[in-house]
């Protein structure tokens, strides 16, 4: 099996295109004893991406033979059979558009592939067509042609489906000829059709969402983004918040999904900003840590006309924490705008005679409640002494010590610690809170997240933490792959 000239250092290839072509002598006899090799040789063939493809895709005789050239780098984006199956159809749309538009100089040649593989064997290796090495190495640079134009498919899927992370696009010949060349007959021409036929590419569907909002934690602000730029109505808001939180399901971030909802909709109607909020606390419950994130002075004010309100809301928080009964809680918010019938005034003096007449079991009463743990309390402070709706809950006992990450890692406390972080923060992070972190410990930020990056590199060819705007980001699949699963 050849490598795959296109391979970066942090790649790794699986060759689906099987073994290289061997001429065929028809009207030969096969010998007996050659039964055997034929057999292993057509299971072989088999797996080739045209052949296995072919009926999926309903290819013609002459797509089967370019795509049999092609093979994948795997990763956990094309390793997903749906997203595999966009990737391969985007590639012969793109193909067909090369053979059909991108004319070559030289008419002698079919298309502008063939034409710039002579150009490449000629320029790099400097064969002859007559050389006992020309057709070998021209059939190998023009699969290296076809597989280029697939990573450019793949990024250009990727894009469509939201997905950051691009994989490396790196021709591979350094010759500056051969580079402007390319460049100019196929990568200008290609970036065009790509970003003009992406509407092409069919949206991803339900299951395959999931798995990439489980690899990708924070792909749904790009359609919460668009959620919000469509917003009508509070209904129609909160069916979209509940139908984009099913297809992330598997997200460890599902809770900021309900979090910055609630947020965003506290403007527009108060009591889908109060529901929402409940199902952010719901799921923040349910998650590895306690974010508890508060609601700004600025949203209290909006939501809250009254310390009594306030108040109202925090019960109905306190009710939810402790029974966890997320019915009861979105109806007491339903009701919390309505009006109250009169209140009872109580004669305090009244009141101070009933205590002293049952001193004795207020006593019994205060020694139960002084014995019993306290759980979860709820404070709210007037605008002028507090900034923030602050919920506190009571933390559960300390796990027990166990070996969380693979011990061939050979990781520090603190790497443990930066990625046990990541995993308790959905597996975004913030830079500047990483920063924070890390200099408290006298630590600088970009070493230790190289350290970590360096030691996981053997186990995962890949890099494990990157920047992706203000914050730094894990695949989720990959944290997996460095946990201890004994």
């Amino acid at each position: 099996m050849q490598n795959d000239p296109f391979m970066s250092h942090d790649e790794s290839i699986i060759d689906v295109s099987g073994n290289a072509d061997v001429p065929i002598h028809y009207g030969t006899a096969v010998p007996e004893n050659s039964l055997a090799s034929e057999e292993s040789s057509s299971d072989s063939e088999s797996w080739k991406t045209g052949r296995k493809y072919s009926r999926k895709l309903n290819l013609t005789a002459e797509q089967a033979v370019v795509m049999d050239k092609l093979w994948f780098t795997t990763n956990v984006f094309n390793e997903i059979e749906y997203c595999r199956i966009q990737i391969l159809k985007q590639f012969l749309r793109a193909f067909e558009f090369l053979q059909n538009n991108c004319i070559p100089v030289n008419r002698a040649y079919a298309s502008v592939i063939e034409e710039l593989s002579e150009i490449i064997v000629c320029l790099q290796y400097n064969y002859k067509k007559d050389s006992l090495n020309y057709q070998y190495t021209y059939d190998s640079v023009q699969g290296e042609i076809l597989n280029h134009i697939l990573k450019l498919c793949e990024n250009n899927v990727r894009e469509a489906y939201g997905i950051k992370r691009k994989i490396n696009t790196d021709f591979p010949y350094a010759n500056p000829d051969i580079q402007h060349q390319y460049n100019r007959k196929i990568v200008s021409k290609l970036e065009i059709f790509l970003a003009e036929n992406r509407n092409q590419i069919l949206d991803a569907d339900y299951k395959t969402n999931i798995i990439l909002n489980e690899n990708n934690t924070s792909r749904w602000k790009t359609k919460f983004d668009e959620i919000k730029g469509d917003y009508s109505n509070p209904a129609a808001f909160e069916r979209e918040i509940f139908r984009l939180a099913d297809v992330n399901i598997k997200n460890p971030s599902i809770d900021l999904i309900f979090f910055e909802a609630s947020k965003f909709v506290a403007s527009h109607d108060k009591n889908c900003a109060l529901r929402l909020y409940i199902h952010y606390l719901d799921k923040d419950m349910n998650s590895p840590k306690l974010d508890r994130k508060q609601l700004t002075k600025s949203i209290q004010k909006s939501l809250f006309s009254t310390t009594e309100q306030v108040h109202d809301f925090e019960r109905i928080l306190s009710t939810f924490i402790r029974d966890r009964n997320l019915e009861e809680a979105i109806e007491k918010a339903n009701q919390l705008y309505l009006p109250k019938r009169k209140k009872i005034v109580i004669d305090p003096d009244a009141v101070e005679d009933v205590k002293r007449q049952h001193s004795g079991t207020v006593a019994l009463l205060e020694e139960y409640l002084s014995d019993e743990p306290e759980t979860t309390s709820i404070k709210t402070e007037d605008s002028a002494g507090s900034e923030e709706l602050t919920i506190n809950i009571a933390q559960t006992d300390a796990e027990p010590q166990i070996i969380k990450y693979r011990e061939e890692l050979n990781l520090t406390d603190i790497q443990q610690e930066v990625l046990t972080l990541f995993e308790k923060q959905s597996f975004n992070i913030p830079q500047s809170e990483m920063s924070t972190f890390l200099r408290a410990k006298n630590l600088f930020m970009g070493a230790v997240i190289d350290s970590i990056n360096d030691l996981c590199y053997e186990i995962l060819d890949d890099i494990l933490i990157e920047e992706e705007d203000d914050y730094f980001t894990m695949n989720t699949d990959y944290y997996k792959k460095l946990l201890n699963n004994d």
